[in-house]
């Protein structure tokens, strides 16, 4: 039971952290291809891991990281599709 347990918290914590890489890929303005590429990679896995967590039968914290990280995902998935140039 305290494997489960462990295996629970290593999911949850490798999610939030796509979601914080996916955070900072947002807030990035990546100028090369390969930044947005990168970006809307991170993204779109944020999106799914997010989504997944927020369409689990869990309590309401897990559902509440869940649609966060999939926010973030979103945001870094728009911003690196829409290129702005900052000139």
């Amino acid at each position: 039971m305290e494997s489960l347990a462990l295996a629970a918290a290593v999911i949850v914590v490798v999610i939030v952290i796509v979601g914080v890489a996916a955070l900072v890929m947002a807030w990035r303005n990546p100028e090369r291809a390969v930044g947005r590429v990168a970006g809307a990679v991170i993204g779109a896995l944020a999106v799914t891991a997010g989504g997944w967590l927020a369409l689990l039968d869990v309590g309401i914290g897990g559902r509440a990281i869940g649609a966060v990280v999939a926010l973030t995902g979103l945001t870094a998935v728009g911003r690196s599709i829409v290129h702005r140039s900052s000139r």
